[in-house]
């Protein structure tokens, strides 16, 4: 089976601006027959009115002079679908695993979806953040860092540095970061990398800020893996920085962080109900 690269490589010969609403029309099509008006229609499948509709995305605008081309996107989708299935590609075993884990991703985003919705920071809370963090507002900073996969190497390599070990040697040695080469300094950046609508992560920013020249953070779990930062340098590059200015920002973080825990919370409640057993060595044998 190939790969997610190559899937987009080749998804993108039959896409447009709006190949999630081809993609998800598709997966939504009726090969028995309409269950009511349609849009569109490839020998038995089918795309209802209805079914259309509810996969468009928020914010985006069907018009009578854009929706030609999409379904026209849809119908190469749907002449390629059904050959997929008459060469049977549908019944390859890694294919169903495939198509299984696209099914269970997607209900688990749905399930965040409703779990977070509900999520609106109040003005207190806004309030609160910017002003523990306003200081760092005014601030640029340069970091080096070593980014491990595991938790027990980097509880290891912080305990080595720590007893005088060389920061800059155990980076090389080590450190798997796929953005600043082993041991690189970063250039001087302001808050707001950690900004979660852009993939950031604010648990990081936070500990970087925290920080003064010379020190080296503790262990920080993140989506990259586990962290060990060290400030090389931090310069005042501005005066105080108003609620006002960076408001959207703290926003954002603060839903994050919210978001987060209405998460955990949910989480917590399933576990104490599930019956959990983890078997890793099953996959090696």
């Amino acid at each position: 089976m190939r790969n997610a690269g190559e899937m987009n490589s080749s998804w993108r010969y039959v896409s447009c601006g709006l190949a999630a609403v081809a993609a998800a029309a598709l997966l939504a099509g009726c090969p028995s027959g309409p269950s009511g008006p349609t849009v569109a229609r490839v020998d038995k499948d089918y795309l209802t009115r209805d079914e259309f509709a509810a996969i468009v995305p928020e914010g985006f605008s069907v018009t009578r002079e854009n929706l030609p081309r999409i379904l026209d996107k849809w119908v190469s989708n749907s002449l390629l679908y059904q050959e997929a299935q008459r060469r049977g590609i549908d019944k390859e075993e890694d294919v169903q695993h495939y198509i299984k884990r696209l099914k269970r991703d997607y209900l688990v985003n749905e399930m965040l979806e409703r779990i977070t919705s509900s999520v609106v920071p109040s003005q207190a809370q806004l309030l609160e953040y910017y002003d523990q963090h306003k200081d760092e507002f005014s601030y640029e900073v340069k970091i080096t860092r070593i980014v491990l996969p595991d938790s027990a190497l980097a509880a290891k390599t912080l305990w080595e540095i720590r007893q005088g070990g060389d920061f800059q040697k155990l980076a090389k040695e080590r450190s798997q970061d796929m953005l600043l080469e082993a041991g690189e300094e970063s250039r001087y950046f302001a808050r707001g990398v950690g900004d979660p609508r852009m993939g950031g992560d604010p648990a990081v920013e936070e500990t970087i800020f925290s920080l003064e020249p010379g020190e080296v953070s503790d262990v920080v779990a993140s989506q990259e893996g586990f962290q060990i930062i060290k400030l090389v340098d931090k310069k005042k590059v501005k005066g105080d920085v108003s609620f006002s200015e960076v408001k959207e920002y703290v926003a954002a973080v603060v839903g994050y962080r919210l978001s987060q825990e209405a998460v955990d919370e949910v989480l917590t409640s399933l576990r104490e109900q599930a019956t959990i057993e983890l078997t890793p060595e099953v996959y090696f044998e």
